[in-house]
């Protein structure tokens, strides 16, 4: 984030990187006296202290990739079945997941998402054009406090679709990807995605989310 001064900024970049790379606090505070000559010994030290401790208590964010492969591909990479599986099965506060098309083969995930709804998890499925999609029928004979339906009605624009991909879990971990909730999408076809351990990632999706139900694009059922 810019503070709105460059020569701040850019202090503020080299502070960050020479923290980071483990080198000597005096080679900060040199740093800090070379661009601000005017700033006491004390006065340096003191910055440094500040900009370390606000590195140190900045939260680590992880990525991985998600893939589904055919079958044999080798690359180090989660398959998106098993992780979309990790995901709600390790669910204890909130599902957030949406689904562009839900078929069948996901009838078991769908049983889980219900159980967990019915143990307190509170979960808010997005759905693409529900009318058109009988596989979610079980899902709204269980919905109430703990499980949300939001659907996304057919517009003037007949392409129109939700049409992302999202799971996001307790407020930590968040799936986007291009695969759907189908066999296909899990297992079949050649799809990618990504899978982010972040607090800050989860909470603006959530507000995402949030505001298309606000300005009434998103509509519960």
């Amino acid at each position: 984030m810019s503070t709105g001064n460059i020569s701040l900024d850019i202090l503020l970049d080299e502070l960050k990187d020479s923290i980071l790379a483990g080198n000597s606090p005096d080679e900060s505070v040199r740093a800090i006296k070379k661009r601000f000559p005017s700033v006491a010994d004390k006065e340096a030290k003191d910055i440094y202290a500040l900009v370390a401790g606000a590195i140190k208590i900045v939260p680590k964010e992880n990525v991985s990739l998600v893939l589904t492969a055919p079958a044999g591909f080798s690359l180090k990479a989660k398959t998106t079945k098993n992780t979309v599986e990790s995901l709600l099965e390790g669910a204890t506060k909130s599902i957030l997941i949406t689904g562009y098309s839900l078929s069948d083969y996901f009838k078991d995930m769908v049983d889980l998402i219900i159980n967990k709804s019915q143990k307190g998890v509170f979960v808010k499925f997005y759905v693409n054009h529900i009318e058109n999609q009988g596989t979610f029928d079980k899902l709204c004979r269980y919905k109430g406090r703990f499980l949300k339906i939001y659907n996304y009605p057919k517009a003037e624009d007949a392409m129109a679709a939700l049409h992302a991909k999202v799971i996001s879990v307790d407020g930590e971990k968040t799936l986007i990807t291009s695969a759907n909730l189908s066999y296909h999408g899990q297992q079949g076809n050649i799809e990618m995605g990504t899978v982010i351990d972040s607090k800050v990632m989860a909470k603006q999706v959530d507000d995402v989310f949030t505001q298309l139900v606000f300005k009434k694009v998103f509509v519960e059922v």
